[in-house]
């Protein structure tokens, strides 16, 4: 099955997951692993989106949720009141429950008993016919793992992993219950990511391997999404792609201290590496393949920050026998009164003009590299300290043609050989 008969056969919102079996029913669709919990009756939105959870919606939530097992009156006056004492609880509930009938009817639905009460539950009318997302996602998932053979199983799983748009429930409130579902249903989906992930491997199917992790990056971020698109990317050869995903993950992990997360990242790279078998070759094509275009080489050498953290390894070893200088600059944006702007949206605006700043004013043989919001990394090769002071003021006078009132603030120092390094920590 491929994405695009996935994408035709199903649709997904709110609280509940909908697909092509539920825009055939007559009756209600319950959203719950979307942003929003939302609920429609014959595709007409029956909720309206407000910023504070209405008592309405969480009490269809656990009804709809409970499905044929209802709900206890006692799990309702908890959910609802928590540990609120009321003079007359059981009497709140069922007032509550009558003026959430009438609220349904009020909405331009056929009259009926949507809600029904039996022995101290409350349940949804069975008659009335319904579907909860999350129901379906979990009905598709057991169901793909009994299919009988390749296809039908990756058809389901595509069901399934296509109707979840995010956690469970994830704008309402922080409630026991809708949390531990909440958790159950993030497991069920990354035990399903993997499971789909290896049955794609063993047909090499790289196109829908690479689609699985763009959805799982945007559904459950730092799920591991992008580690499958870089597996799917290098399985295509797309190396140049590789490499531009890699170095923006790894930015993107460092950024939110994903340290296991960036573990992995590290160790698919080596394994990737590894893996690189170039054809035979004579020593002047190989170099050829590697030499730079003219007009790059003018320019200063701009990577991200991985590569550069592997590029200041090698600096650094290679001073201990070559005696050159080379400086560490940190280029941090600040306003007037020298605070680090730390504001989105100022910090990206300036970026660009810092960047250019930075590239005019160094040389060919520097590298340099953004390490976050506002904030520049160059490494100054054959550089002494003292020389440093004339390299920023040209940096500014670039800077400052940009007719701004921000600031840049330089923190300079020299790179360690190996052997200083290792000194200066026995020292600490």
């Amino acid at each position: 099955m491929s994405q695009e008969d996935a994408d035709q056969s199903m649709q997904t919102c709110g609280t509940c997951m909908k697909n092509q079996k539920m825009e055939d029913t007559t009756g209600f669709v319950c959203k719950n692993v979307q942003v929003t919990f939302s609920l429609e009756y014959q595709g007409i939105s029956l909720i309206a989106k407000k910023k504070k959870e209405t008592q309405f919606a969480r009490v269809l939530q656990l009804i709809f949720h409970s499905g044929e097992k209802g709900i206890s009156r006692e799990h309702l006056e908890k959910v609802l009141f928590g540990e609120r004492t009321l003079d007359d609880a059981n009497h709140a509930i069922h007032s509550l429950i009558y003026n959430i009938r009438k609220k349904l009817e009020q909405t331009g639905l056929p009259k009926g008993k949507y809600i029904i009460s039996r022995r101290g539950r409350f349940y949804w009318n069975k008659e009335i016919p319904f579907e909860e997302d999350a129901q379906v996602f979990e009905e598709y998932c057991s169901r793909a793992r009994r299919a009988g053979d390749w296809e039908e199983q990756l058809e389901l799983c595509w069901k399934a992993v296509l109707l979840y748009k995010g956690a469970f429930l994830k704008g309402s409130a922080q409630e026991g219950w809708v949390k531990a579902e909440r958790e159950r249903y993030q497991t069920m989906f990354r035990e399903l990511v993997k499971y789909m992930a290896e049955l794609l491997r063993t047909k090499k199917a790289y196109i829908q391997l690479e689609k699985l992790g763009r959805h799982v990056s945007k559904a459950a971020p730092y799920e591991g999404g992008e580690l499958l698109v870089l597996e799917a990317l290098t399985g295509m050869g797309r190396t140049e792609q590789v490499e531009i995903l890699y170095g923006e993950t790894m930015e993107k992990y460092r950024q939110v201290y994903m340290e296991e997360e960036l573990v992995k990242l590290k160790d698919f790279r080596r394994k990737i590496q590894e893996q690189l078998d170039h054809p035979y070759d004579i020593l002047d094509n190989i170099q050829e393949n590697m030499t730079e275009r003219l007009e790059k080489v003018q320019e200063p050498y701009q990577c991200n920050w991985m590569v550069f953290r592997e590029i200041y390894h090698m600096v650094a070893r290679m001073i201990e026998r070559s005696g050159q200088q080379v400086q560490l600059m940190l280029c941090t944006l600040t306003d007037m009164e020298k605070h680090p702007i730390r504001s989105d949206e100022c910090a990206e605006v300036l970026s660009r003009y810092i960047w250019e700043s930075i590239c005019r004013s160094i040389r060919a043989g520097d590298v340099v590299t953004r390490y976050g919001k506002g904030q520049y990394l160059v490494l100054l090769i054959n550089t002494k300290p003292e020389d440093c002071q004339e390299i920023q003021k040209r940096i500014d006078a670039q800077f400052r043609k940009k007719d701004t009132v921000y600031e840049i603030r330089y923190n300079v120092k020299s790179v360690r050989s190996l052997n200083n390094a290792k000194d200066d920590q026995n020292l600490s």
